[in-house]
């Protein structure tokens, strides 16, 4: 029987949780339920606990701070996190230290109770064999050199059972198998498994790094880098086509804590600006120097997911799918893949079209330019002159390869961002109106209600809260 601690600070959620919950079904038993980290750690020491279902928002200990002491205090607890916001820094933290599952709140209904603990049941499951291993965690120290093995999708972090580890090779965290290859036969067998089971259009599950100059660190030392690495270089270092990587571990130790500050704003400004769309160059120096930045690999999904946002808001007119970006990345080679074929696909738009690259990318920036300077009382002409073309030629063009003429198309996009200001903020209906380039509010609610189908005062009534 899985013994289940639920841990949340609100108690009708608690009791809803062990009310209502098919516990039984999946050979489970809740043995407590309490209100914050602090005395779900005390009942964790009186009482045996399998599964830990916490809440991250609590007052006295977080959610991620309780997981932590319990993964150092109560390695073989299984964690499941509790979330009301679907916050994707938060839920990959969790995962990295060691949560087999989230549940967000507020899609938790009554007929999801099943598939929810079905799928709980499951991954504790596959986790099972592994809890029983015993991590020799004193091999970790005086070593010269460790080969580690790390899975790069920390989401899917089970060893495959056909992988050749040395037989001394142990988990030395989630994720993470470390052993020391003297001979360097393990090597030679890991690189071959590798390329073995590498295939063209897929990412391997696994790096392999050998890190070197350890003499001296102790095992706290050694944990440390290992954790440091695999959270902020490996998914820079990693290159499928090498059979592993080598790195100085007292190098990357020395680095620092501190960290570079880079402006996200200043990222996205460049990235959704129109040129790297039609400049080679520009495009290889900014993919280049973002690479250079080497932000954690979470900020960087979480600047893009911005970004895709934006692209799609730019460009959802011309596109035959939405632009896509994966939750999570394995390695800067998978990313600067997707960032490639997602600038293959926004110029490759026009394909079906008889203009010259040139006019295409003419159009594009104008594009980026009506959605930049929206509040502008910018009319065809305007615009034709912004991007050196004849107003009629513009207008023609304009229309063939966005699908629309310039002034529908500026309408339409004005309209969307006025019913965001209307959802998302109390600003006035005339303040709204000059953000998106209209300085006579009854006109702009004239236009509204056209293109919507009622007032801007309507519209935001109807969709408060």
């Amino acid at each position: 029987m899985i013994r289940v601690l639920v841990v949340d600070d609100e108690k009708i959620v608690r009791k809803g949780l062990v009310s209502f919950m098919p516990w039984q079904e999946f050979g489970m038993t809740v043995v407590g339920d309490v209100s914050n980290g602090e005395d779900a750690l005390q009942f964790i020491a009186m009482n045996k606990v399998d599964l830990l279902l916490t809440d991250l928002s609590m007052p006295l200990m977080s959610g991620i701070e309780l997981m932590k002491e319990v993964r150092a205090k109560y390695p073989h607890i299984q964690v499941v996190v509790l979330t009301l916001h679907q916050e994707f820094e938060y839920i990959q933290e969790t995962l990295r230290l060691g949560a087999i599952d989230y549940i967000a709140k507020t899609q938790l209904e009554k007929e999801q109770f099943e598939d929810v603990l079905g799928r709980i049941a499951s991954l504790m499951a596959q986790k099972a064999p592994f809890n029983t291993v015993p991590i020799q965690q004193d091999n970790l120290a005086d070593a010269e050199e460790l080969l580690v093995l790390y899975a790069l999708n920390q989401q899917t972090d089970e060893l495959q059972a056909d992988i050749p580890l040395a037989e001394q090779a142990y988990e030395a965290d989630i994720g993470i198998w470390c052993w020391i290859d003297p001979e360097g036969q393990s090597k030679k067998r890991i690189a071959a498994w590798k390329e073995q089971t590498r295939t063209v259009d897929s990412y391997s599950d696994y790096a392999l790094v050998c890190l070197r100059h350890l003499h001296g660190l102790d095992r706290k030392s050694v944990l440390q880098l290992l954790r440091v690495y695999r959270k902020n270089d490996l998914f820079y270092d990693y290159d499928p086509s090498q059979p592993y990587q080598q790195v100085d571990g007292k190098e990357i130790l020395n680095k620092g804590k501190g960290e570079n500050a880079h402006d996200s704003n200043r990222i996205k400004e460049i990235w959704l600006s129109a040129e790297w769309l039609y400049d080679d160059g520009m495009f290889e120096n900014m993919v280049l120097d973002l690479k250079a930045k080497r932000l954690p690999p979470i900020r960087l999904t979480r600047i893009f997911f911005s970004i895709t946002d934006e692209w799609n808001r730019l460009y959802r007119q011309m596109l035959p799918s939405s632009i896509g970006i994966e939750d999570f990345m394995s390695s800067w080679i998978q990313f600067e893949h997707w960032l490639r074929e997602t600038r293959a696909m926004i110029k490759g738009v026009n394909v079906r079209t008889s203009y010259s690259e040139e006019i295409q990318n003419s159009i594009m920036k104008a594009v980026n330019l009506a959605q930049q300077m929206m509040s502008e009382p910018l009319t065809a002409s305007d615009m034709a002159e912004m991007v050196n073309m004849s107003s009629s030629y513009f207008s023609q063009c304009f229309k063939e390869i966005v699908g629309q003429t310039y002034t529908d198309y500026l309408r339409e996009i004005r309209m969307q961002r006025a019913r965001q200001y209307l959802r998302n903020t109390t600003k006035t209906i005339q303040w709204i109106a000059e953000q998106v380039g209209y300085n006579d509010e009854k006109y702009f609610s004239r236009l509204f209600r056209e293109q919507v189908g009622m007032l801007p005062s309507e519209y935001r009534q109807a969709n408060m809260g």
